[in-house]
Formats: C-alpha cells, structure tokens, sequence
C-alpha cells in the first residue's frame, strides 16, 4: 500500500458498502487503475465477512479483526457520520422482525378462530344427528309398539288410489301418519289430519301437503295422551288450517 495511503481508510468503508458519493467514485476509479489496492480491497472484504460469520460461527482470526479495526479508527469523522446508517439497517430489521411478529399472530388468531367455528359446527351437526337418532328411535317404537292401533284410510275405488296408514299410540300420544297417491292441491290449501276421539269433538292431528309423487307424511304431532281413537280422517283446509273440520271428510279410517 506504499503510496496510496490516503486510500486505505476509503478501502475499508468501500468494503463495508458504507462509502457514497464523490468520495466513492474517487476510490472506484483509483480502483481501476490500482492493482495493489484492488488485492487490499479483497482482503477487507474477507475481514468484513469474517466479522459478519463472528456472531454465530467460529471466531475470525485476531489479526484480521485488528487490522480492520485499525483501518477504520483512522478516520473517526467518517464513522460517527456514517453510524446512524448501520443503525437505520438494525432498525429496519427490528420492524421488520415486529411486522413478521404481528403477522405471525394475527394468522395464529385466524386460524384459532377457524378451528373454533369448525368446533362448533361439529358440535351443532352432532347434536341434530343425536335428536335425529333419538327421533328414529321413537318411530321405530311407536311402530313395533305392542299397544299401537293401526287405522287404514281410503279414498275412491278407481287408481292410483289415495292411501293413508295411521299407527297410534294412545297411551303416549304419539302419531305416525304416511299417505300415498295424494292429489296436488290449489295454492292456499292444506291437507289436514284428524283424530276422531269415541268422545268429544276432532282434534286436528297435523298439516301436510304431498310431494309431487303424492306421498306425505305426519310425524309425533303433538297430540294430548290417554286419547281414545275412534278413527281418523283428512279434510282440506285453508293453508292455515283449522281448529275445527270447515269441510267434508275426503278420506275416513278404519281400524285395521
């Protein structure tokens, strides 16, 4: 470095990357015409990345780090006007890392509330499958059931034939109605059900309309227990219905 004293300062900032300016060109251009100062240069290069690899790798050797160090006391001015930039590097980093933090959390909570929901949509399908279960249960008891009356009703002679099955349960209320080859009725019309005590007056027993292939069915309507039926019967009613039978009978049980 013989001659280009004035340099060697220059050399260890422009190795660091902290040199700007006219003072960067001056040194880029001296480079370039400087084969001693262009091997000096690599050298501070390697001492730069020794010192980055010192914080978590093995230690650079001693005279490395020295002869860097020693380079840049030279020129205390240029390192104090140059401080705030490498502190302005660390403080990007740190919000950085506080951006990454935030976001990090802000994807923990997501995907916590994520699970929660999907938690509780489990819970809810469970539940409508356990009254589903509960209420397949009762069916299947109210019709294996050894005091359940079964009633038959008909409508007409001539096919397809409008068909209902009524089984019930006296002693617990409980109803299960299917009927076939219903015919479709006009807008604002109901088909109604109606137990026919062998005392007292119709108590309505459910509302119903077929499915396009004429089937329907009423299930547990909520009827009082302890009823005796005589038999049961269907009327149509206005789409509300009715408290009590405002038509004929179109279909009239018998006990079967």
């Amino acid at each position: 470095m013989n001659g280009h004293e004035q340099f060697a300062d220059d050399l260890a900032l422009y190795a660091m990357g902290t040199l700007e300016g006219d003072e960067r060109l001056r040194v880029e251009g001296h480079l370039q015409e400087c084969p001693a100062c262009r091997v000096e240069l690599e050298k501070f290069r390697g001492d730069v990345a020794l010192l980055a690899f010192s914080a978590s790798g093995p230690r650079p050797p001693a005279r490395s780090r020295e002869r860097l160090l020693a380079a840049i006391a030279k020129e205390p001015r240029r390192i104090e006007t140059r401080a705030s930039r490498p502190m302005a590097w660390w403080r990007a980093f740190e919000w950085a890392g506080a951006v990454a933090v935030v976001v990090m959390v802000l994807l923990l909570v997501r995907q916590n509330n994520d699970l929660q929901r999907r938690v509780a949509d489990l819970q809810s399908s469970s539940a409508r499958q356990q009254q589903q279960l509960l209420q397949a249960k009762q069916l299947v008891g109210t019709l294996t059931s050894a005091d359940a009356e079964h009633y038959v009703l008909v409508a007409g002679k001539s096919p397809p034939q409008p068909q209902g099955r009524a089984i019930y349960v006296p002693s617990s209320g409980t109803l299960v109605f299917l009927a076939s080859n219903l015919p479709q009725l006009p807008p604002q019309r109901i088909y109604e059900l109606w137990l026919i005590p062998t005392k007292g007056t119709p108590i309505p027993a459910g509302l119903f309309r077929p499915n396009p292939q004429g089937s329907a069915a009423v299930v547990k309507p909520p009827l009082p227990a302890g009823i005796e039926a005589k038999t049961f019967a269907i009327t149509v009613e206005p789409e509300a219905g009715s408290a009590a039978p405002t038509s004929q009978p179109i279909m009239v049980g018998s006990r079967g």
